[in-house]
């Protein structure tokens, strides 16, 4: 169950509609299986939204929700899943997972909290969430709009400090107003929860942007993968008929635009992943220039290495800076031999989670010395040189 399905039905618990315990993965090591961000809502009634793994380990974590459920205050607790035990389950894993167990129930701390995490995921923003352990004062939650970044802070780096734009949301108490203090903005590119002297600090994010600039084969592919794997799609092509969101069901939205204007149709920001795969050189080296330059948080672009290379060589001749170029995942996608449209989408998409798992752009796939030499080349591993049409 995604997140904003579980974070939708705490607003509605802590709106008044019943009451569950929330149990999130705060720290584990060792190999399990549950993602470093999972969770799961466990109402009153006896209803599980999400999973944390499953098996042994997910009853235990249910028995202590319940028992979080009726005392209405967190408890935070243990699970080891150790080779004995796991060969019981016939497993082939093990490790230990530190889970945060919180009560949901009819709050106006709890109810604003979820309710602005909600408005900030189904609007694609990018937020962050903490809450504390010690509820003896009042509810110790806290929820911020992303702007900042994570430091250490204190002259041993002990202190986990939260900077940069946005305002907290948090209870009128000495706990939540805590941590409101803390959450003024958020590094969007941080990935797993934080755990530190009794706060779990978590990135509420909403689903990645990503633009497709070629509504052909394989640019349909690319978009429809990518929706599938959680991104909000934009396709952008010059012709109506490649960009008609009839043929495209998949795409949150289609735009039809001249190729030397695009900035001014669709969104192009740091966190803006984009894909260029038009049906021709001339075009991809029009939206190269405009891309490039750009802090995109990720640009591929299709084609061979050889057509890299002279896209290359044409932008450094439109005096496109050296470092912008070889920033660009050219020939883009993961080299797995794709063949087909449906391949070449799954190698880009798995190129792109890649990106979105590092934590931060990593450098892309434009060799340096290829770039400056458009001698014919091999095509590329991951698409086999594939042109859009």
């Amino acid at each position: 169950m995604s997140l904003p399905t579980i974070l939708t039905e705490c607003a509605r618990l802590a709106s008044g509609a019943g009451a569950g315990a929330l149990a999130s993965v705060a720290r584990r090591r060792g190999s399990l299986p549950m993602s470093a961000t999972a969770k799961m809502l466990v109402t009153a009634g006896g209803a599980r939204i999400g999973t944390v793994g499953g098996g042994c380990l997910e009853s235990e974590i249910i028995e202590r929700a319940m028992d979080v459920l009726e005392r209405r205050v967190p408890a935070v607790s243990e699970h080891s899943l150790n080779a004995e035990l796991a060969g019981d389950y016939g497993l082939t894993c093990g490790g230990t997972a530190v889970m945060l167990i919180e009560p949901v129930f009819p709050d106006e701390v709890l109810r604003a909290v979820y309710a602005a995490a909600v408005a900030d995921v189904a609007r694609g923003a990018n937020g962050v969430m903490a809450t504390g352990v010690d509820w003896s004062t009042g509810v110790a939650k806290a929820y911020g709009a992303c702007g900042g970044r994570v430091q250490r802070a204190g002259a041993d780096g002990a202190r986990l400090e939260i900077v940069g734009a946005g305002d907290a949301l948090a209870g009128d108490n000495a706990s939540a107003a805590r941590l409101a203090e803390r959450i003024r903005g958020f590094d969007a590119s941080i990935e797993t929860p934080l755990f530190e002297h009794g706060v779990l600090v978590e990135p509420i994010r909403g689903k990645p942007r990503l633009v497709v600039f070629g509504g052909g084969h394989v640019g349909a592919r690319i978009a429809e993968v990518a929706a599938i794997a959680g991104w909000r799609v934009t396709v952008v092509d010059d012709r109506a008929d490649f960009a008609d969101a009839a043929r495209l069901p998949f795409a949150e939205r289609t735009v039809t635009c001249d190729w030397h204007d695009v900035a001014s149709a669709v969104p192009l920001d740091e966190h803006t992943y984009a894909v260029i795969a038009t049906r021709g050189h001339q075009h991809d080296v029009v939206l190269a220039a405009q891309l490039a330059p750009r802090p995109l948080r990720y640009l591929g672009m299709l084609g061979s290495r050889r057509k890299v290379a002279l896209t290359a060589n044409v932008l450094r001749e439109w005096q496109v800076d050296d470092t912008a170029i070889l920033a660009m995942h050219a020939p883009v996608g993961l080299p797995i031999g794709a063949d087909t449209p449906e391949e070449i989408a799954v190698s880009v998409v798995a190129e792109m989670i890649a990106v979105r798992r590092a934590g931060s752009p990593r450098r892309g796939g434009v060799d340096a010395e290829a770039g400056r030499d458009a001698a014919p080349a091999a095509p590329s591993a991951a698409n086999g040189g594939a042109r859009e049409g």
